[in-house]
Parts: C-alpha cells; structure tokens; sequence
C-alpha cells in the first residue's frame, strides 16, 4: 500500500460545504424517510441484471452496504435543505449506484456511490469530483455542481458524491422524436465538446485530480488554467489513472502467470514502437468522455436542441487520443457502416420492399447518413480526432486497443492479430526494419483453422 500513500495526502471528506460530524448524525431511518420502489436491502444489492457464471462473485462486487442514515443526514447539511423525506433508488448501472433524495418541498439532489468494481479506492471517487469541476469551471462543459463528498468509507461505510440532479431531460427519451436537422446540430455541439477536450494541452498521462488530493504533487503534474487561473477557486494536478483497464479483474493486484498470455504480451511490447502513430498529435494526452448515450445527456424538454448537462465522469482520464477517440454512442446504430464521404441512399430494390421494410431502410439510413455527418464535422472542425479515428481503425491501432484485454478474453484475438502483421510487415512497417517477432508456421497453421472454422478458442 505504499503506492497509494504516496500520493495521497489524506483520506478524509473534502468539500466546499461544511459536514456535519457523527455526533450530528442520526443512525436511523426514523425521520419518516420513505424508501420507494424497493426495500432498504435492494438499495445495496446490485438489481438489474443476473449472470450465468461465477454469478456470486459478480454480485460481491457491486455490493456497497452503507449508513442510508447518515447519507440522508449529509445530503441536508450540505445542501442547506430542511429535511429529506424520500429515496429513490435509480436503474443502475455497472460501476456504482445511484440515490434520488427528495425533500418536503421538491427539491431533488443525487447521491451516487461507487461499487467496489468501479477502479481503485480513493482515486475513482477523487479523480470523478475533481473531473466534473474542471470540465465545467474551466472548460465550460455543462456538468453537475457537486455539494458534498468524500472518497473515504469512514462516514458512511462507503465513498460518495452528493450533486444536483441534473435540470431537462435525458435525451434518449426524446431522440425518436427529434427531427434530422435538429439531431445534427445536436451531434455537432458534442463534436464542439470533443474538440475543446481535445485542444486542451495536459503534460503527462493519468487522471484529473485537486492539488489538495495528492501528497506534494510535482510541478510538471500541475494542470495549467490559462485564463481562468484567476476565477476558478482550484488548482488541478494529473495524477494516477482510474482507467479500468488497469484494475479490472485484479490485474493491478496479481502477477499474471499464463504463459501463453506473457508471451503474446511480450511480442506485443517489440512490436510497439513500431507500430506507435508517427503523428504525435494523436499520441498526446486527452480528456475524453467514452460513453455518451442518451442517458448521459441532458437537454431542454422545450428545446431539445439545447444541452444543459453530460452525467457519468467517473473513470474519465487522460490517455492517448488514438485509445480514446471514439464516435459518440448516442449515433451508434445495428447494420453497416458505409465507406467513404459520400451521400447514403436507400437499397436499389426499395419500391419493391413492404412497408415495414421500407421503413427499416429509411431509419438505416437517417442513422448512416448522421454517423457520416459526424465523421464530416469532425474532419472540419477537429481533424486530429478524425486522424485518430482512422489511426485506430487500421491493423496496429486495432492492437493497441486491444492489448489492454490480454490477460481476460483477447488474447486469441491480439494473437491472431500479431500474426498478420508478422506476415505483412513489409507493407505495413516497411522492409528497412526487420520483424522483430518471429511466431512459428504452427500457430499460424492453427490461427488458419480456427478462422476457416469460425471458432475462436479462448485460452
């Protein structure tokens, strides 16, 4: 536990409010708190979904037992509120679980508590606050405001954000509905978020954090303001990453021992270099939201068009825009994606398709024709986005988004990967450099016969 003492200067609530100490707290439900659309034991347990393997261990870790209690009693002192009457918990996600508190008189406020598979203690919940503010203060990015928190179990027996509920609607429940061109000025404010994430210089890899978060951090890790520097009441650092690729299934606990696994990682690393963008401008580190869907967007219910606020910040951090760039979830569609920049038509065979078929293809094709439109703003407005797209898209992108699965289910997949360029490395690389990999005519014989059969063997 070294690691995380060195780079934690305390593990106690901070906050622009004032919290009430225990003595203040009382450790009952007894004020006529209402716990609606569930019992209290649902709020802890994760409750949507089940599995059909290692189902126990799954739910072990979206387990979070907590003083509801004295998260009410928090929720009031922080928010200036008389009393809260009512706990809602909402439909929850992988990572964490989400209260909706409300008051006597309609005020709604939002607690969300990490699950234990949300990423590292302390850094998850610090690195998330400390996001929020940022990207809002400084970046202009429509967030909510943050009332009161800590990234320490000591209060409640779990870490915790208290934050306003976000004003408007989600955007999902409107999306159906919402005209083409109304759509694609939607898509092009995300394309204006994205672009101003990615135009913001940060000086290493990692995560956003306060300065007051982290034990003496080095001036290089210090998150210039520009000029903001003389409103915004912060100072923010990089400090050590919440990409879960780092901690999922234990990997930052456990020394891995799969032979198999170690060797395809190690050809991996020689190729590396190699295969790194020449272009560094999509290497450097970028904030970036990867999951903007419908339900993390919230908008004006008279004016759809109009974003209030973007949810769901935990684990954001600072990597390379070729890992990160990605195409906004909420244009994300079942069927092909059409090649190149030109115009999207209906299928050759149109009037002869039934009205329900003829239908499917016009909806197929609004939701091509926006993703292109996209890929079309992009190039216009933020081109490194769209050099980081096409980057990631090609054979040594591919591997490097996926080396981070290597020791759960994509080894086969990086493996069958690395064969490929082994065989075309004087096309891809050039034949100045020699291969640095040399997998045996065996396991390219086998790659061939697990292709041809259509089975993948995971190992």
């Amino acid at each position: 536990m070294n690691w995380f003492r060195q780079f934690t200067s305390r593990q106690t609530h901070t906050s622009s409010t004032p919290i009430p100490t225990r003595s203040h707290i009382n450790p009952t439900l007894s004020q006529g708190i209402l716990i609606s659309d569930c019992d209290e034991d649902s709020i802890y347990h994760y409750t949507s979904g089940r599995w059909l393997w290692n189902e126990k261990e799954q739910l072990s870790r979206r387990y979070v037992k907590f003083n509801l209690a004295e998260l009410v009693q928090i929720a009031t002192h922080a928010t200036g509120s008389k009393s809260f009457v009512e706990v809602q918990k909402l439909p929850e996600g992988n990572f964490c679980k989400v209260l909706l508190l409300k008051t006597e008189d309609g005020k709604e406020v939002i607690a969300k508590l990490p699950n234990p598979n949300a990423g590292s203690q302390y850094f998850t919940t610090a690195s998330e606050v400390a996001t929020m503010d940022y990207v809002r203060s400084v970046l202009n990015v429509p967030t909510p405001t943050v009332y009161a928190w800590s990234p320490s179990t000591e209060e409640i027996g779990a870490e915790y954000i208290i934050m306003e509920r976000s004003r408007g609607v989600e955007l999902s429940k409107l999306w159906d509905d919402i005209p083409g061109p109304d759509k694609l000025q939607i898509v092009r404010q995300l394309v204006g978020f994205e672009k101003t994430l990615v135009s913001t210089r940060f000086p290493v890899y990692g995560s956003i954090y306060y300065a007051d978060n982290l034990c003496n951090p080095h001036p290089n890790q210090m998150i210039e303001l520009g000029p903001k520097k003389n409103t915004v009441g912060a100072a923010f650092v990089v400090g050590p990453t919440t990409n879960r690729t780092f901690f999922d299934d234990g990997r930052n606990a456990v020394d891995p021992t799969a032979q198999r696994k170690q060797e395809t990682l190690q050809n991996f690393i020689k190729v590396v270099k190699s295969l790194s963008p020449k272009d560094k401008e999509i290497s450097k580190p970028v904030l970036w939201h990867p999951d903007l869907h419908g339900d993390n967007i919230f908008v004006n219910p008279d004016q759809p068009t109009e974003i209030l606020s973007i949810i769901d910040w935990q684990a954001v951090n600072l990597s390379p825009l070729f890992l990160q760039a990605r195409h906004p979830a909420l244009i994300e569609f079942e069927g092909p994606i059409p090649e190149g920049l030109q115009s999207i038509s209906l299928p050759n065979n149109f009037d002869e398709l039934s009205p329900e078929e003829q239908l499917k293809a016009k909806k197929l094709r609004a939701a091509q024709s926006l993703y292109k439109l996209y890929d079309i703003q992009m190039i216009q407005d933020c081109p490194e986005i769209a050099a980081a797209l096409t980057f990631k898209n090609s054979l040594a992108g591919q591997i490097a988004g996926l080396s981070g699965s290597l020791f759960s289910d994509g080894k086969p997949v990086v493996q069958g990967m690395l064969i490929k360029l082994q065989e075309e490395w004087a096309t891809r690389v050039g034949s100045s450099i020699p291969c640095p990999i040399s997998l045996p005519r065996s396991m390219r014989n086998s790659r061939e016969r697990t292709r041809q059969s259509g089975l993948v063997v995971l190992s």
